[in-house]
């Protein structure tokens, strides 16, 4: 097994957003009036997060990882945490951190540890490098050829690289429960969510797919299901297709309609698999397209997939 040590900086960053502040007050020239906002921008800091760059020896790529800690990691030593790891995370870090608190006071769900996936660098165009870890086959057809020659297929060696490096790095500098993990991705990360679940079962307890591109190269996830299945069964069906995972599954009402009825057709798969070790529910999120539905789907799946650890039924006192 190859371990992932190659730290980039020597210390963590602080997650930090730019924003106007009032500083010393300026005079309006004109009236005499004093302006006690001036434009000059200081960084707000995102409480409880860091990020650190790491290397992959696996895919030979420099990844970001954008950590966020539950509100009790500094004063609870002695306290252990599930983790969710979460696909595009320069996109989609701060929604998934920033329901925990809510989600918290409600015991909705345990405490647990965010740590988003993305990349090293400045301006970097995450359309085009997520297209390598999120696709699990080359695409040459489609919105997917009009990208261009970037790379694609590399879901396989990706998902060796958190199985092998990023998880083994994450449990052993952040205190984690590694008996719980969640997998969580929105689009051709939801597509990488179910390529986790599928290929390697029992690695993630909670899987979150939102609007998951199954679409991809002539439904490749569909052909893949149906082999690993399959081989389950064995030819004379009586074997057992075991898939442990919680698995939450959504779809915008508002997306295409090609897009929603390929996501509704593998529901129909999943739905009948009759899957061992297996729990699931699928929603269409009302009112939702591609990418205004995450924060919902997120906030519902993550409900989904800690319910049996659910700490209480309402608001802490």
């Amino acid at each position: 097994m190859k371990m992932l040590h190659k730290i980039l900086t020597a210390a963590p960053a602080i997650l930090a957003l730019s924003l106007p502040v009032c500083q010393a007050a300026a005079t309006d020239t004109n009236t005499g009036a004093k302006d006690n906002c001036a434009a000059k921008p200081v960084h707000m800091v995102l409480e409880n997060t860091e990020l650190r760059p790491l290397h992959s020896d696996i895919t030979n790529r420099d990844y970001q990882l954008y950590i966020g800690y539950p509100d009790s990691y500094a004063s609870n030593p002695n306290k252990h945490y599930p983790v969710v790891y979460l696909t595009d995370a320069y996109w989609s870090f701060v929604k998934m951190h920033s329901l925990g608190s809510s989600l918290w006071y409600d015991q909705a769900v345990p405490e647990f540890i965010v740590v988003g996936i993305g990349y090293v660098g400045e301006n970097v165009n995450y359309g085009v490098e997520r297209m390598f870890e999120l696709s699990p086959s080359k695409q040459d057809y489609g919105w997917a050829a009009q990208m261009g020659d970037i790379r694609m297929g590399g879901s396989r060696l990706f998902l060796d690289s958190i199985r092998d490096e990023i998880i083994p790095y994450v449990d052993a500098n952040l205190r984690t429960d590694p008996s719980y993990r969640v997998m969580a991705g929105s689009s051709m990360g939801g597509l990488f969510s179910l390529f986790c679940m599928y290929e390697e079962p029992g690695l993630f307890q909670g899987v979150i797919s939102s609007s998951p591109a199954v679409n991809w190269d002539h439904r490749w996830i569909f052909n893949r299901e149906s082999q690993l299945h399959s081989k389950a069964i064995g030819d004379n069906e009586r074997g057992t297709y075991s898939v442990p995972a919680r698995l939450f599954m959504c779809v915008g009402s508002r997306e295409w309609q090609g897009f929603q009825a390929d996501i509704k057709a593998m529901d129909t798969i999943i739905s009948n698999g009759n899957y061992a070790d297996f729990a699931y529910e699928f929603r269409v999120l009302e009112g939702e397209h591609h990418g205004g539905g995450v924060a919902e789907a997120y906030n519902r799946g993550l409900r989904f997939v800690f319910e049996p650890m659910r700490p209480g039924d309402g608001p802490i006192d």
